[in-house]
């Protein structure tokens, strides 16, 4: 999975729409000898809505993101997401589809920050939800807090953090962990 390919492109498409929306916008002007209004930060957000980004690499998907609305702020670097949702496609076939209520990407670090409603489920069975959730783009890994519930076939583990793989497939449970396996603790 090409990650750095993803951002690059997801960036190149912000800065192309910023300043196409720059360029482009209307500014109303002042008759003469009447002061101008103060311009406001608009400029330095862009929306969105109803978008998708998608990565090929030699013909293959590598992942596909789409949110209901987006906004991205060219001061802070930032790109929020509303009703998010990111299908990762894995080299063995296999997918992980990721949805959140809001996410918020630093554009410069590539990090992600999940809130609210977040749930991953890859095509092999494995859930992942929490109520709050981070991925590190350096470290390639998921953080999870505030309560986390991670089930694999008949294996359910809970606890208050966890650290995962970018496959959900190596999990590292903290805080009061618990498994269950066919409903009998571990």
């Amino acid at each position: 999975m090409r990650d750095n390919t993803y951002w690059a492109i997801a960036c190149i498409l912000l800065i192309l729409a910023g300043g196409l929306y720059y360029f482009f916008r209307s500014e109303p002007v002042a008759p003469p000898g009447q002061p101008q209004e103060a311009k406001s930060d608009s400029a330095a957000n862009i929306t969105f809505s109803g978008n998708s980004i998608v990565e090929l690499q030699n013909g293959h998907k590598q992942w596909e993101l789409t949110a209901e609305s987006s906004k991205f702020n060219s001061d802070k670097n930032q790109l929020y997401l509303n009703k998010f949702k990111g299908t990762l496609y894995r080299d063995d076939g296999g997918t992980i589809v990721l949805t959140a209520d809001k996410a918020q990407m630093n554009m410069k670090t590539r990090n992600i920050v999940l809130d609210g409603n977040i749930k991953a489920v890859s095509s092999d069975g494995t859930v992942f939800i929490a109520p709050k959730a981070e991925w590190s783009n350096q470290e390639k890994h998921f953080y999870g807090s505030g309560g986390i519930t991670v089930t694999r076939g008949d294996t359910v583990i809970t606890g208050e953090k966890i650290d995962s793989d970018a496959k959900l497939e190596k999990v590292r449970v903290q805080g009061n962990a618990h498994a269950i396996k066919g409903g009998i603790p571990q």
